[in-house]
């Protein structure tokens, strides 16, 4: 199926206090985690990078920083989105290496009512950084917020109509997120069992 155009946000700042060290270059098999999400993504679509540029010269993106700096995840997703001109947005972060794959299958089911669509899992929790937007309708709910320091994405969320996707198995592990060294570890040992899938 062909996917619908969008512009894709890619979060890859934020303080990586549990991991210890600037988590988008942390390497899985010899690839830092960033420029595995950058590889993934195909060329058609125009990327913004919420956070330090990586110097990556194989892809093509654009930079901006969050204000104010160490905001949270919603000053990022306002700098990246205000940087955005396609009526719908992909965001990721960048501690899910393997998620865009299933992300953009959402973005084949994005309907005219909706502002967003997200993965849901089995305990009902709705995941917002692996999700697309309506630039529009986030643009009325970040005014709505006001001063975005310290926001969170469920705060943003809430004000959102969003169809939400139950999750398959596979869509679970390609999910994982790498917040701390020990995640680092699973998720290499998961590359490994799947390294034969050129999804992934």
């Amino acid at each position: 199926m062909q996917s619908k155009s969008a512009n894709v946000i890619v979060l890859s700042g934020g303080t990586s206090v549990r991991f210890g060290s600037d988590k988008s270059q942390a390497l899985l098999n010899g690839t830092s985690l960033i420029s595995r999400i950058l590889t993934a993504i195909p060329s058609d679509f125009s990327v913004v990078i919420v956070g330090e540029d990586p110097k990556i010269s194989r892809s093509e993106y654009m930079c901006v920083q969050e204000n104010p700096m160490s905001g949270g995840p919603v000053a990022g997703f306002k700098a990246g989105i205000d940087a955005c001109t396609s009526e719908l947005v992909v965001l990721i972060a960048v501690d899910m290496p393997f998620v865009f794959p299933s992300v953009l299958q959402l973005l084949n089911l994005v309907r005219v009512s909706d502002d967003a669509v997200m993965f849901v899992d089995e305990n009902g929790f709705v995941q917002p950084l692996a999700a697309v937007y309506r630039r529009e309708s986030v643009l009325r709910a970040l005014a709505n917020l006001g001063d975005v320091r310290g926001k969170s994405m469920r705060e943003l969320v809430s004000q959102l109509k969003v169809q939400e996707i139950v999750m398959t198995a596979d869509v679970q592990q390609a999910i994982m997120d790498i917040d701390t060294p020990a995640d680092l570890s699973r998720a290499i040992a998961f590359l490994a069992q799947v390294k034969d899938n050129p999804q992934l």
